[in-house]
């Protein structure tokens, strides 16, 4: 009565892509949302950006043909700009 047993199966070999799976996957997902979030942010800036400059573009046009106002004359044109100073010579 010479009983033999076949012997056990070798283990399965471990798994290599679970364990990638483990660290590349939220990599990515990490990623791509950080692209994500920076791409949705230099859009809304872009917009606020380009809406604030429609409503000022018209607060700074300069048209040099337009006539000045005297108020702004007086502002600009002050008698003590105009002088000329000489140097005092020794």
């Amino acid at each position: 009565m010479n009983s033999t047993t076949p012997p056990p199966p070798p283990p399965p070999p471990p798994p290599h892509d679970v364990a990638v799976g483990y660290v590349l996957v939220p990599f990515f997902l990490i990623t791509v949302i950080g692209v994500l979030a920076a791409v949705v942010m230099y859009i809304r800036r872009k917009r606020r950006i380009d809406r604030l400059r429609h409503q000022l573009l018209p607060v700074y046009t300069y048209d040099p043909t337009e006539e000045l106002n005297e108020a702004e004359q007086e502002i600009l044109w002050k008698e003590e700009d105009t002088k000329v100073i000489h140097p005092v010579m020794k």
